[in-house]
């Protein structure tokens, strides 16, 4: 353990900023103001203040939509200085473990596009974080194809038990540095079981070992927006740490030992992983809702992917779109349906895990069926059933928990 002697804990901290592309603009606006808007302020006037910040596509467009260029001017300006770390996602915040490969390649570049268009030339991800922390032996692949560097996912679906937090680990047979959260501290912050930078420094001497490194990852609207005291929490972590990007982290800290980790989400832990129950708060079997949405989910995917008159990607740029014919242009409108509807909160929402809102339920299965419905040469029954499971998911999900919100 540390005593007064020792040198301060090298503390990694990762910041996950997202909305869904269904998200109401009065949402927005409000953890715009709470979260992010305060955060770019606080880590600007605290330039020691080191952080890896994942933003999705979803989010950085919306905030230039809504008048909130500022707060991604000033991602940009702290990542051109190396104060701020920005990763690779998926743009539209998809459970990647449930997709096809090549809808993950698409995700990611499709965030990379986006997000370059933002913020230039400053955006050049070497790591990669899973929206949910959702992971499976094709994610890893995919990212690895992709180029990446490393990837963050969840101690409890580590192959190696226990996990130590004095290296880095890599993925069995690829050139992927793989990284895991620290699942303890980090909930200890998003749950409020330390209420103080001193409280969560005691409970982190507690748990590890003097030449352990400390990797937390949270939503970036904890601070602010769910904890109203976040920031003073945060400074005051910063007073007691060395702080570090996570890409430093992996030029630190011995690597080479190989881990291959279980399919797993933040929502499950070990022995949940385990025995395969991996998607408590999106594809509960007790769910009555889940199966409905994911027929759909799945309907939506068959039927875009599935057009015969699809458009290669190098026939998207300049003026080639001219020349489209019109169910080419339809199946341009389902397919950036399909991107969006992709998203992994309508299930979140539905789960009554213990949230429930239904007009996000809705915008989400509206997503879905306007994608179905907008892809050329759909069959009768695709159209019919794709209306009736929106009719079901809609209805029965009032029916069974009310027309109000439950946020939590």
């Amino acid at each position: 353990m540390m005593d007064s002697t020792s040198s301060p804990l090298v503390w990694a901290p990762f910041l996950h900023l997202y909305q869904p592309p269904t998200q109401l603009p009065a949402v927005l606006k409000k953890i715009a103001e709470e979260s992010y808007v305060p955060l770019v302020s606080f880590l600007e006037r605290n330039p020691h203040a080191k952080t890896t910040i994942n933003i999705n596509a979803s989010l950085t467009s919306q905030l230039a939509e809504h008048g909130y260029e500022d707060v991604l001017a000033g991602l940009r300006r702290l990542a051109e200085k190396g104060q701020v770390e920005l990763t690779g996602s998926a743009a539209y915040h998809p459970l990647l473990s449930r997709i096809p490969f090549s809808e993950i390649s698409r995700q990611v570049q499709l965030n990379e596009e986006i997000n370059r268009e933002f913020f230039g030339g400053v955006y050049k991800p070497r790591g990669f974080f899973p929206p949910e922390m959702a992971y499976s032996k094709k994610v890893g692949d995919a990212v690895a194809e992709l180029g990446y560097e490393w990837i963050l996912v969840e101690d409890a679906c580590s192959s190696v038990q226990p996990l130590s937090f004095d290296k880095v680990y890599r993925l069995d047979k690829l050139n992927l540095a793989v990284l895991f959260r620290n699942r303890k501290l980090s909930l200890a912050i998003a749950f409020k079981q330390v209420q103080n930078a001193t409280e969560f420094e005691e409970l982190a001497k507690k748990e590890l070992k003097d030449s352990d490194f400390i990797l937390t990852a949270l939503d970036g609207e904890t601070f602010g927006h769910h904890h109203k005291d976040g920031f003073e929490i945060l400074e005051g972590m910063y007073g007691k740490f060395e702080s570090v990007t996570i890409s430093e982290l992996v030029s630190r800290y011995p690597k080479g030992e190989e881990n291959d980790p279980m399919e797993s989400t933040w929502a499950a832990n070990h022995a949940e992983c385990k025995k395969g129950a991996i998607y408590p708060r999106w594809d509960h079997p007790g769910s009555p809702l889940h199966p409905k949405q994911w027929e759909l989910y799945r309907l939506a995917l068959t039927v875009v992917e599935g057009y015969v008159h699809q458009i290669p990607p190098k026939m998207l740029g300049g003026k080639v779109r001219d020349h489209l014919t019109p169910d080419q242009r339809k199946w341009l409108k389902a397919r950036d349906l399909l991107d969006r509807g992709l998203h992994s909160d309508q299930f979140w929402w539905a789960s009554h895990n213990p949230h429930w809102h239904p007009a996000m339920v809705e915008r989400g299965a509206d997503l879905l069926l306007k994608a179905i419905l907008a892809t050329p040469e759909i069959s009768e029954s695709e159209a019919t059933r794709a209306k009736e499971l929106y009719q079901e998911i809609t209805t029965e999900g009032i029916k069974l928990y009310g027309t109000e919100p439950i946020i939590g």
